[in-house]
């Protein structure tokens, strides 16, 4: 098969992207919504409102209130009986300390021994995903289990004693639904798969199975019952969405055109007014969330989005609807129904890399609890390598009043999340042979935007020393004046500059925002731009960037306006300390000017410490009054040259003496070589890699990734292979 010629392949995927968003947006009719200066101003004795979200005063603490404790144990902790290393394969025994260590840690008044009575009957919603045997399961790869997709059901062992022995519930049931998973002895059952997940014990977990762990219990003579229960087949009832914690909140449901709540309704550009939730689910006492660290394409999947497996076919909606169109708002609002009380994040097996399915196992050795699930779950993101300001999911929670967001108000007990950080492997795609990032955060959602300006040419000035503008809201821009613009909704991280100042064709627009950085730091400014529903493969729209003045991008290439396309450009950006000046300046050739920016890392991830504000700006909804603090890891350097052929130089440093692996791995995640394997003194160090597996054979060209292991610390680099 001949190659594609790079236009040919530029054009290829430019089709498929049109297509691909039009229909999108043809199926869904999905509105852009944005926060404007009069929307703000409503009355003040009413919450803002923005799709159909609550959303707390302008000027106020905006992402939850009050000061929660989230506890950490690890199994390095010197106070366990038995420490061990991060990674290390660990016994029940081990486990259960931890586990217990965790629990204990927490004496907020809001622990689990406060929040779960002896009258409760609670629920335990376990990640529980997989079938023996059945190679026809996605959750089935490589002829093994994938244990980092299952709660550790040491853990669930242990949560369960942990209860009985200081509260004493009257009932403790575990369950799980909406999967590849039911009962062996109900309909939905492969043919083909040998045991079913609820009894089927694994070698990973001491094992044991649900029914061991049921058979223990009952015979120990506890007055608790503990049972499981397949959500599978529980008994539903149809309620509306938002749910109960709306209700408590005292916030009504709106009904107007495209609010975002709920679901999409695949095919019909409607959202779904009606979830199906399982009884069991609205009747118990309380939840208590219990999901395995692991990724997910949308970033991480952890205590809330674990709510999504008490979903079933059955109900007429299927997982693969909630993750097609708008899916955090469907999370959060499956959520609301009855919201943990209690939120237990395992990390002992986990997933890295392209999960949920194929995603690859990782041991990590921590437990992460909390009462406050939305702060329990943004230090869970820490502690993985993620800045929970990227999460989407905890944007929506906290303003619709499940926690807290800022860090700066979460008090963490037992181990700091900088001492066992592990930066898990994030999520990529492949297009052409390439990799590029699949998970961006949440993008720049704070502009002030002027236009449209007549003539789509870039070199045509039209602000006096428009490189060196530094506007304010109302402020005259040529013929034009600057208008705040902070938007929400539908791929959120794009702005609609044709809907803000009129769709016409042969104009330019500005865009300029400030980027906050608490020091001097690297990374990479990631943006897309362009009329891209045209369906014009040769492009025709302009850009020109500035960066505090200097000029880092100019081209008339065309590129998709989301975060996660494969043809958006990504170029150097270095930060000073403070606020950094950035202007856009699109050409646009025919209507529908969109754009999208965000400054990431390497991984795709917001660096830590940077905020995006506006000049002279007071907080507001959406406003972010704090900024995440990226906490220390080990530093895995650049590798050179890169690419490379046919070897390359790969350099990292160690903080402290302690054990250090660096292994090479392939795009599909299958560790080709390991370079180093032992204990390493502080210091600086350099690895050659010449571009051979482990067998001694040269590897095709590229992507390959270097992932270092050190002093608790998981990092990757991408390297790429041109021969």
């Amino acid at each position: 098969m001949k190659p594609l010629t790079s236009r040919t392949a530029k054009i290829a995927i430019a089709i498929f992207v049109v297509a691909l968003i039009s229909w999108d947006i043809q199926t869904n009719r999905a509105t852009i919504w944005f926060v404007s200066p009069a929307v703000s101003a409503q009355d003040d004795t009413e919450p803002i409102r923005v799709e159909g979200l609550p959303i707390i005063r302008p000027g106020t603490v905006t992402l939850g209130e009050g000061h929660p404790t989230v506890a950490i144990a690890a199994s390095i902790d010197g106070e366990l009986a038995n420490p061990a290393p991060l990674g290390d394969s660990l016994s029940f025994e081990q486990v259960d300390a931890i586990v217990r260590r965790a629990l204990n840690l927490d004496q907020s008044g809001s622990s689990l021994r406060d929040v779960i009575e002896p009258t409760d009957e609670v629920l335990i919603k376990v990640n529980n995903i997989t079938n023996r045997g059945n190679p026809g399961s996605s959750y089935f790869r490589r002829g093994f289990e994938h244990p980092g997709q299952i709660t550790d059901l040491r853990v669930v062992k242990s949560v369960i004693g942990y209860l009985i022995d200081h509260v004493g519930p009257a009932r403790i049931t575990v369950v799980e639904g909406g999967s590849q998973s039911p009962r062996r002895d109900k309909p939905g059952f492969p043919t083909n798969a040998t045991e079913d997940s609820w009894s089927v014990t694994y070698r990973e977990f001491d094992d044991l199975s649900y029914i061991k762990i049921l058979e223990e219990f009952a015979a120990s003579g506890v007055s608790t019952v503990v049972d499981t229960a397949d959500l599978n087949y529980a008994s539903f009832s149809r309620k509306f969405v938002p749910g109960g914690a709306y209700q408590r909140l005292g916030v009504v449901r709106l009904n107007y055109p495209n609010a975002q709540q709920g679901f999409h309704v695949a095919g019909t550009g409607q959202f779904r007014a009606t979830l199906t939730v399982p009884n069991i689910i609205l009747e118990a006492d309380k939840v208590i969330s219990l999901p395995a660290m692991k990724t997910h394409v949308y970033g991480t999947t952890l205590g809330i989005k674990n709510y999504v497996g008490t979903l079933r076919p059955q109900s007429g909606l299927s997982k693969g609807e909630l993750f097609q169109f708008n899916p955090e708002h469907g999370q959060v609002d499956m959520y609301t129904f009855n919201p943990a009380a209690y939120t237990i994040i395992e990390g002992f097996w986990g997933t890295e890399g392209n999960g949920p399915q194929d995603g690859l196992n990782t041991q990590h050795n921590i437990v992460i609890v909390g009462s406050d699930p939305v702060a329990t779950e943004a230090v869970a993101n820490v502690t993985m390598g993620y800045n929970p300001l990227d999460l989407e999911i905890l944007y929506l929670a906290a303003i619709k009043g499940f926690g807290t967001f800022d860090l700066k108000r979460i008090q963490v007990l037992g181990r700091s999340a900088e001492s066992v950080e592990r930066n898990y492997m994030k999520s990529r795609i492949h297009t052409l042979g390439a990799p590029h990032p699949r998970f961006y955060g949440r993008g720049i959602r704070r502009w002030l935007v002027a236009g449209p300006f007549s003539g789509s040419d870039i070199g045509i000035t039209h602000l006096p020393d428009e490189a060196n503008v530094l506007p304010v809201e109302g402020q005259i821009a040529g013929d034009r004046t600057w208008t705040r613009v902070e938007h929400l909704g539908y791929s959120a991280e794009v702005l609609d500059l044709g809907e803000i100042n009129g769709d016409e064709d042969d104009v330019s627009h500005y865009a300029f925002t400030l980027v906050h950085s608490e020091r001097q730091q690297d990374g990479y400014l990631a943006f897309g731009y362009g009329d891209v529903l045209t369906g014009d493969a040769d492009g025709g729209d302009l850009a020109k960037v500035w960066l505090n003045g200097e000029v880092v991008y100019e081209n008339s290439e065309r590129h998709g306006f989301m975060l996660a396309d494969t043809t958006f450009p990504r170029i150097h950006a270095r930060l000073r300390r403070g606020d950094n000046r950035l202007l856009f300046k699109i050409g646009n050739v025919s209507r529908d000017a969109w754009i999208a920016a965000h400054v990431v890392d390497e991984d795709g991830d917001r660096l830590f410490g940077i905020e995006y504000e506006l000049p002279s700006s007071r907080p507001t909804a959406i406003g972010e009054e704090f900024s995440a603090t990226r906490p220390r890891a080990q530093a895995l350097l650049e590798n050179y040259p890169n690419p490379f052929n046919p070897g390359t130089t790969i350099r990292f440093d160690v903080s402290q003496p302690g054990a250090v692996r660096l292994a090479i791995f392939d795009a599909a995640g299958q560790r080709l070589r390991t370079l180093a394997d032992g204990t390493h003194n502080a210091g600086q160090y350099e690895y050659q890699w010449d571009g051979r597996d482990g067998a001694g054979f040269n590897v095709a060209s590229g992507a390959y990734f270097a992932v270092l292991q050190a002093d608790g610390a998981r990092q990757s680099k991408m390297m790429t292979l041109i021969r």
